[in-house]
């Protein structure tokens, strides 16, 4: 039996990694925006608002955000991943 790679193996850093985030019900844009911004760019110095896409779902009642990252190393996409998972305006991270 062969191991699995781990992500630090497949990646080449740096590595431009998008990462979508989905708010929760009734999250405003202009705010949900702002906070991943603040987030990312504590996380990942550089990182700046033109790399977040966001758009509503067909309900209007969810946002969904694609951040184009640059990490330098693994432990910033780590960092991230948990900072996202654990920030109260995201529901889920794909």
């Amino acid at each position: 039996m062969t191991d699995t790679p781990k992500l630090k193996d497949l990646l080449q850093f740096p590595a431009l990694v998008p990462i979508k985030a989905i708010s929760h019900k009734g999250v405003e844009a202009a705010q949900f925006r702002a906070e991943l911004l603040d987030l990312t760019a504590r996380i990942v110095p550089g990182f700046a608002e033109p790399l977040i896409s966001l758009r509503a779902s067909s309900s209007g009642n969810y946002h969904s955000a694609t951040l184009s990252v640059t990490f330098q190393n693994i432990e910033q996409f780590y960092a991230l991943d948990e900072a996202l998972k654990a920030h109260p305006l995201v529901r889920m991270l794909l």
